[in-house]
């Protein structure tokens, strides 16, 4: 197993935000990705079962087509230790091989679109990272993708960069083997629950 990189964590937590919306929030993937997990998920053999995934902290869900079970309690084997105290949620598939980790990263404190751009920008200028895709930003969420080498193994990452109740998550599904539209497909439906 692999853990998800914690210099992506720390890109996103000092970029912090300052504006929300007050209404449940519904995140969907861009549609060249929802296309490409559809097609992905057509050509499974068999149909998975559909679970809701919560955070811990009762704000965010993820409905997920699959067998995931939670590993928060052992998070140590699954993410970087500086992830530890922000992280409300660690699910791990073992027959997708697909690990969803959500991070709540705190109060915003910068417009959405000057975030978004940092980030984006933050993304486009890291060498460290290849196959990078940024979504188009909206009011409150953007979504990006990307692969980097990890103990001698490519991981593919697809996360969300999500807004709701005056704090910022980051949502991750990653993975050494899965693709990027079989990790996109496990992002599409994302629902905050905001004051």
């Amino acid at each position: 197993m692999l853990k998800s990189r914690i210099w992506l964590y720390v890109i996103i937590t000092l970029l912090g935000l300052s504006a929300c919306k007050k209404d449940e929030t519904s995140v969907t993937i861009d549609a060249s990705d929802a296309q490409a997990a559809s097609s992905s998920a057509a050509s499974a053999a068999e149909t998975p079962v559909t679970q809701t995934l919560t955070s811990k902290d009762d704000k965010l869900s993820i409905v997920v087509n699959g067998s995931f079970a939670d590993v928060i309690d052992s998070a140590t084997d699954w993410v970087d230790q500086e992830e530890l105290n922000s992280l409300t949620l660690l699910q791990h598939d073992e027959n997708s091989n697909i690990t969803l980790a959500v991070n709540n990263l705190g109060t915003i404190k910068i417009k959405p679109d000057e975030y978004f751009k940092n980030l984006a920008d933050s993304l486009q200028n890291n060498k460290n990272i290849s196959d990078i895709k940024v979504g188009v930003a909206t009011e409150n969420r953007m979504n990006y993708r990307f692969s980097h080498q990890q103990n001698g193994s490519l991981l593919n990452e697809s996360c969300v960069a999500l807004i709701g109740d005056n704090n910022l998550y980051s949502v991750c599904a990653s993975s050494e083997s899965a693709d990027f539209a079989e990790l996109a497909g496990t992002l599409k439906t994302i629902n905050v629950q905001n004051s």
